[in-house]
């Protein structure tokens, strides 16, 4: 993973960066084998889940998080960010509604994510907070 500080800025910024390049690898390592994922789209337990998940996912969209405001400790970390959402292939069911090939989507979103004594995430909370720009 990284040297720095677990619960840290910086060390939460790895994981963000693997995410943002597909990474499922560098950021599945982030991940407890009983992690559990909530959010709009999908509630997910382990690993293997949100990877399935997230292959899905990248199949279908080009997904780039912007941090916004970050809160961390060791035990838990807040954050605010943009996800910014570009349509590879129609989606007619995604879950804030269909979208289609072309389609840009930019919403603020607020994560909670507990991290267990090993510095890995066991429990992810996501929730959208506004649409800021759909086209």
């Amino acid at each position: 993973m990284t040297k720095a500080e677990i619960g840290s800025r910086e060390w939460f910024e790895v994981y963000l960066d693997a995410f943002n390049n597909n990474d499922f690898d560098g950021f599945s390592a982030f991940y407890a084998p009983d992690v559990e994922f909530y959010g709009q789209a999908a509630n997910l337990k382990g690993p293997a889940q949100v990877i399935e998940f997230y292959t899905m996912v990248m199949d279908r969209i080009d997904e780039h998080i912007a941090l916004k405001t970050f809160v961390g400790s060791k035990t838990n970390i807040a954050i605010e960010l943009v996800t910014t959402l570009k349509f590879k292939k129609d989606w007619p069911d995604f879950a804030p509604g269909p979208m289609k090939a072309g389609d840009h989507r930019e919403a603020i979103n607020f994560v909670f994510y507990d991290l267990n004594e090993k510095g890995l995430f066991t429990r992810i909370r996501s929730a959208r907070y506004a649409v800021i720009r759909e086209r």
